[in-house]
């Protein structure tokens, strides 16, 4: 083909089983190797579904795929011939732009999903309904087949909350994040090398488990661990560039609502608990008596003997100290289901399920619990307790849990002018 060896492009020439009878120079020297004799698929492979145009394909060197030529063939006798211009930047742009559109649709996607986890995130009103919707949120932005929350309890403990822990038989609970306590960071795992590169522990559990990759994001308030989610995966799985700012943006928002979940909670708490015991305070008291039946219920009112003392000579705080450890000693002493409240001041109201003589008892008992000696107090500074009790008289008094306060209360005064520490009981 000498008419055709200077042109700065591929020339050749295939017979009927598209085998190279004739190549011009520029394509010998592109495609890097003698073509005659070779069959097409040899030298060069199509580039699916990159051109539309059924008569122009784009066809990349079998033995460097990043190089390409985009040809068009013209049948002729008993074969055809091949055209062909150099088009790898073509190629590599093509390709760029085909991942940035894919990309660009993967984010509207996530982004869409982060804008409908928000609106559930604000619905949320318990940390386990929490849980549950961030749980749902990253199974389906990466379409995990599994997924799990876990949160930092009072105590420090790390409890799974939502979703499903594929380790969760193999290993302690904690492994959902691999470190849950040192994670500060976004982690991905992909196979089995990732994994013992992270930790031979996890890389042991994937493997027995079937997961083949999994990513963790930490939850954090102000700078503190308060939990971890996971999605984990049976199948291969490549994390594109987007896959950490996506965790962070959940966790974020995760985080965020927890923040609000855990005040709203505690200052629910506060409303109901007095701040210096944390006993139930006056307020729960009303509730609790509008929605107990009290026809069978005995209330005890109590009143502190010496504590003006300690308050005048040692100070509020020692003060304080002597509530926290009465109130302490009469939930000890009391049965399931009976409640102290701190009234207000050195007051203390006691709404137990018990008939006239059981009541007496544990009236008793309680005396003798706050009576006993205090450590950090001095001997000439005893403590006791002037109690008064109050049982319904009919189905009138029954409904009200003020009126057997007062009745009690009315009591109390009665132990009071006896001496104090001791129980007097109303009528």
């Amino acid at each position: 083909m000498p008419d055709v060896d200077a042109l700065p492009a591929a020339v050749f020439q295939l017979d009927a089983d598209d085998r190279v009878i004739e190549a011009n120079g520029w394509f010998r020297r592109w495609i890097g190797v003698d073509p005659v004799g070779r069959v097409l698929d040899e030298l060069l492979v199509v580039v699916p579904d990159f051109l539309d145009d059924t008569n122009t394909v784009l066809m990349a060197s079998v033995a460097d795929p990043e190089r390409v030529l985009i040809v068009v063939r013209e049948p002729q006798d008993h074969g055809s011939v091949v055209t062909g211009i150099e088009a790898s930047d073509r190629y590599a742009s093509g390709k760029r732009l085909r991942r940035l559109h894919g990309l660009a649709d993967r984010t509207q996607t996530r982004l869409q999903l982060i804008m409908d986890a928000s609106i559930a995130f604000a619905t949320a009103t318990t940390e386990e309904g929490l849980s549950q919707v961030l749980a749902i949120t990253a199974a389906q932005a990466y379409q995990a087949e599994e997924s799990a929350v876990a949160l930092f309890g009072e105590d420090g403990v790390l409890r799974r909350t939502a979703g499903t822990n594929p380790f969760q038989d193999l290993t302690p609970e904690s492994l959902v994040s691999a470190a849950p306590v040192q994670l500060r960071q976004v982690v991905k795992v992909s196979g089995e090398a990732d994994a013992e590169r992270l930790s031979p522990l996890v890389a042991s559990a994937m493997r027995h488990a079937g997961v083949d990759a999994f990513i963790a994001a930490p939850l954090h308030l102000d700078g503190t661990a308060a939990g971890v989610f996971a999605c984990f995966f049976r199948h291969p799985r490549i994390f594109d560039d987007e896959a950490t700012p996506l965790a962070e943006a959940l966790a974020g928002q995760a985080a965020q609502k927890l923040a609000a979940v855990r005040l709203q909670r505690r200052l629910e708490h506060a409303a109901m608990h007095d701040e210096t015991t944390d006993l139930p305070n006056r307020r729960s008291l009303e509730e609790l008596g509008a929605l107990t039946d009290l026809s069978h219920a005995s209330v005890i009112f109590i009143d502190l003997d010496g504590f003006k003392a300690v308050n005048d000579r040692l100070g509020h705080e020692v003060g304080d100290e002597v509530l926290r450890e009465v109130g302490r000693r009469l939930q000890a002493n009391l049965r399931e289901g009976d409640v102290v409240a701190r009234y207000g001041g050195d007051e203390f109201v006691v709404v137990c399920t018990a008939e006239a003589g059981a009541a007496v008892e544990i009236a008793e008992r309680l005396r003798r619990a706050v009576e006993a000696a205090y450590e950090f107090l001095p001997e000439s500074l005893p403590i006791g307790a002037s109690m008064g009790i109050a049982h319904p008289n009919g189905p009138s008094d029954a409904g009200s849990v003020d009126q057997l306060i007062r009745r009690a209360d009315q009591a109390m005064y009665l132990a009071k002018a006896r001496g104090g520490n001791q129980v007097a009981s109303a009528g």
